[in-house]
């Protein structure tokens, strides 16, 4: 029982030495990102993250819990302030509220986006028109009609 603190300990300090080994443009952290689907609606936007976590860290986040995890997701995402609809150890889905600005008669403008780190696929889903970008870190802003729009 004595050795469980300076286990926890050991593997706190790899959680920290983990980041600075990270040299992959899709990594960040333990995290490895392999693709991104944005699906806007109306003001809101649901953004689909898959990736991957080093085997070595999957048993810290299931010990620890999800809320360092959430940390950076966030960050990645570049909305670190968003909700979390679902977030297992590949798969998030991220909500976010007001995302886009509302021009009236259905009409929306979704601005240019910076991600924190370079996502391989990204791909952006408005009612109109679907948007792929590769080896990325940021969106061009976008315009599209809302579902609502009037006809």
């Amino acid at each position: 029982m004595k050795l469980l603190p300076g286990m926890i300990c050991c593997l706190m300090l790899l959680i920290m030495i983990v980041p600075a080994g990270a040299a992959d443009p899709n990594q960040y952290s333990y995290i490895t990102v392999e693709d991104c689907t944005i699906r806007l609606n109306d003001e809101d936007a649901v953004i689909d993250l898959n990736y991957s976590i080093d085997e070595g860290i999957v048993l810290l986040v299931h010990l620890l819990g999800k809320s360092d995890l959430k940390q950076k997701l966030g960050v990645i995402a570049g909305y670190p302030d968003a909700r979390y609809q679902t977030i297992d150890m590949d798969h998030a889905t991220i909500v976010v509220s007001s995302v886009s600005q509302n021009y009236g008669e259905g009409s929306y403008w979704f601005p240019a986006h910076t991600f924190g780190i370079e996502i391989p696929q990204v791909t952006v889903i408005s009612p109109q028109v679907n948007r792929s970008y590769n080896q990325t870190s940021s969106l061009p802003g976008m315009g599209y009609f809302g579902t609502k729009a009037q006809v």
